[in-house]
């Protein structure tokens, strides 16, 4: 069995590990972040593409596999044309 660590070990080894999560925590918060902004990007060009007519919001569904309820409300924020 090895010996413990003093206490300046273990406080210098546990600022290591706060510093290891601190880094995780960004990592996942950039990762969200550009989740979000992907999201917000594709829903915005699916619903220019419904507003110049080129598919249907059938087509959109078959596309991505969401619903219909699911495609209208990710798209009317950016719908120009509400028909």
């Amino acid at each position: 069995m090895s010996p413990r660590p003093d206490q300046d070990t273990r406080d210098a080894a546990k600022t290591r590990v706060a510093d290891l999560k601190k880094t995780r925590d960004q990592a996942h918060e950039d990762a969200e972040k550009a989740k979000l902004a992907a999201d917000e990007q594709m829903w915005q060009r699916i619903a220019a593409e419904l507003d110049a007519g080129t598919l249907l919001q059938a087509d959109v569904c078959e596309a991505t596999g969401f619903s219909r309820d699911h495609v209208l409300r990710r798209t009317k924020q950016y719908r120009t044309n509400q028909n």
